[in-house]
C-alpha cells in the first residue's frame, strides 16, 4: 500500500516501526497468572520497540508539518534496543513479581492465532513477520537521535502494563 500511495505523486511519509511494546499487553493474563510471556522470536536478540503513543505523537507532528514534500520513510525505534530477556527483567522489577520470557515454536505461535479465530492466512502472515523479525528485520535501521522515541519500556510498563496485570 505504501508503494501505491507513494507512486501517486502526493507528498508522503511512511512511519516505519519495529515491534510495538503494546503487543506485550496482549499477554497481561499470562504474565499475571503464569509469570511468563511468549514469542517465537529468540529471547536474547536486542531489537528496537516503540509505543503506539509515540507513533501517534510522531504522526500528529508530521501531519501538522506542511513544510515538506516528496516521499520518505520515518523510522521510529523507541529509546533503546532490548531483548525479550531484558524486557522480562524490567517487567519483573516493575510489577514486583518474577516474570520470564519463553520462546515457543513458530508452529505454536501460528496455532494460538488460529485457535483464537484468526484466519489461517492472517495467522501465517503474523508468523512470517515474527520469523523475519527473528532474522533481524527490525535491526535494519541505524539508531539516531531523530528516530529514537521518548517512552522507555520501563516507563511503559509502569504506566500501561502494570495496571493491566493488576486488574
Amino acid at each position: 500500500m505504501d508503494d501505491l500511495i507513494a507512486s501517486s505523486g502526493v507528498a508522503y511519509r511512511a512511519l516505519t516501526n519495529p515491534s510495538f511494546m503494546d503487543n506485550i499487553l496482549r499477554q497481561a493474563a499470562s504474565i499475571k497468572n503464569q509469570g511468563m510471556f511468549f514469542s517465537p522470536i529468540a529471547g536474547d536478540g536486542k531489537r528496537p520497540s516503540v509505543t503506539t503513543r509515540d507513533i501517534a505523537a510522531a504522526a500528529s507532528r508530521l501531519l501538522l508539518d506542511a513544510s515538506w514534500n516528496g516521499v520518505s520513510e520515518v523510522p521510529l525505534l523507541g529509546p533503546k534496543d532490548l531483548s525479550f530477556n531484558d524486557m522480562a527483567e524490567i517487567i519483573s522489577d516493575v510489577i514486583g513479581k518474577q516474570v520470564r520470557f519463553q520462546q515457543i515454536t513458530f508452529e505454536a505461535f501460528k496455532a494460538r492465532f488460529v485457535s483464537s479465530g484468526m484466519s489461517d492466512a492472517m495467522a501465517q502472515g503474523n508468523t512470517d513477520m515474527a520469523w523475519a523479525k527473528n532474522e533481524g528485520l527490525d535491526n535494519g535501521v541505524k539508531r539516531t537521535k531523530e528516530n529514537s522515541t521518548p517512552t522507555s519500556f520501563r516507563q511503559w510498563c509502569h504506566e500501561v502494563l502494570k495496571p493491566a496485570v493488576a486488574s
